[in-house]
């Protein structure tokens, strides 16, 4: 443990260097996190649990996802007025790594403009650079980077690191992060999440590496990065990764086992689907899934059906939103 507190230690610098880049005015910029992941992470259950507890601080949202319907923007909104955010703002688009850099600038200068915000949270879509993101933080007036946060899903990691196409995404995720949230970990052996610690340890050295249930983390982890510093590559990436998306409507209520069987058995190209459905017995349920891996809850002040699909090929995705829009 030495050792890794020594080489987290040996970061501190680049958070530094970026405060003085601000001159006097530093004192008075707002702190901006960036939480990245790749799809289905686990990001938006960190950012949820942030705002239902997050300790005195008034934190305000910035949520990028993909497609048309911001499913993570609505999905954060009931959490955001229950904890008094000073505000919630959606870019929607798919890959804010390029289109919607001046957006995101604009949107976080108005934010420090209000001086409404202890702190501001920018939760990257899952296919979107983190350095191309860092610095738009970093040349947003009033604003300065606090950190970026990697949040990788135990149960997906060592499969991902292996997939020729989603490998690099992650690992380029990994290595921006100065730290590294392993979410799920309750999904899978202890055995297993030491292994993934010690992959994780090898891939980003000096970063520090913490577990998490449900996606609680302590808020002054999550938003301390200035006082420990962070490193950050100095290139800007492509897009690493490139994504389809469909959305479906559903036109009549779904049966929950119809539902469930059919996800059970989705599309082996269908990587990330998310959103909501009404069942005949007029209730609402939230459905997530992370490939083969799904969920389906209750949800509670939804009151609109619809479910995104993310997949590698417009084609595949396309083809697997017209056998879902057939259920029922």
């Amino acid at each position: 443990m030495n050792q890794i507190d020594a080489a987290w230690q040996a970061t501190v610098g680049s958070i530094a260097a970026a405060r003085r880049r601000h001159g006097d005015s530093g004192g008075d910029a707002v702190g901006v996190t960036v939480l990245t992941g790749f799809l289905g992470s686990g990001k938006t259950t960190v950012l949820r649990q942030l705002l239902a507890e997050p300790a005195g601080l008034h934190i305000a949202a910035v949520v990028n996802d993909i497609g048309p319907v911001n499913i993570d923007a609505a999905v954060i909104e009931g959490l955001q007025v229950a904890s008094r955010a000073p505000g919630r703002v959606e870019l929607t688009n798919g890959c804010a790594c390029c289109a919607l850099v001046d957006d995101l600038a604009e949107t976080l200068e108005g934010l420090a403009v209000s001086q409404t915000s202890d702190a501001i949270v920018v939760e990257a879509s899952g296919v979107a650079d983190p350095a191309t993101l860092a610095l738009a933080v970093e040349g947003a007036a009033g604003c300065m980077l606090d950190g970026v946060v990697a949040v990788v899903d135990a149960q997906q990691l060592a499969s991902q690191l292996n997939d020729p196409r989603i490998g690099p995404a992650v690992r380029r995720q990994i290595d921006v992060a100065h730290l590294v949230v392993l979410s799920k970990v309750d999904q899978v052996e202890g055995e297993e999440v030491a292994v993934l610690t010690e992959r994780l340890g090898q891939l980003a050295p000096g970063r520090m590496v913490v577990p998490a249930v449900h996606g609680r983390i302590d808020p002054r982890l999550l938003l301390g990065a200035a006082l420990r510093g962070a490193t950050f590559p100095a290139d800007v990436g492509e897009h690493p990764f490139e994504v389809a998306t469909a959305v479906v409507a559903p036109t009549r209520p779904w049966q929950v086992a119809d539902v469930a069987r059919w996800f059970e058995s989705s599309p082996a190209s269908l990587l990330r689907a998310k959103g909501w459905f009404a069942s005949p017995d007029g209730c609402c349920h939230e459905v997530q899934a992370v490939g083969r891996s799904w969920r389906i809850v209750p949800a509670a002040g939804v009151h609109y059906s619809a479910i995104v699909l993310i997949g590698s090929s417009q084609e595949a995705v396309d083809s697997a939103a017209v056998s879902l829009q057939q259920l029922g």
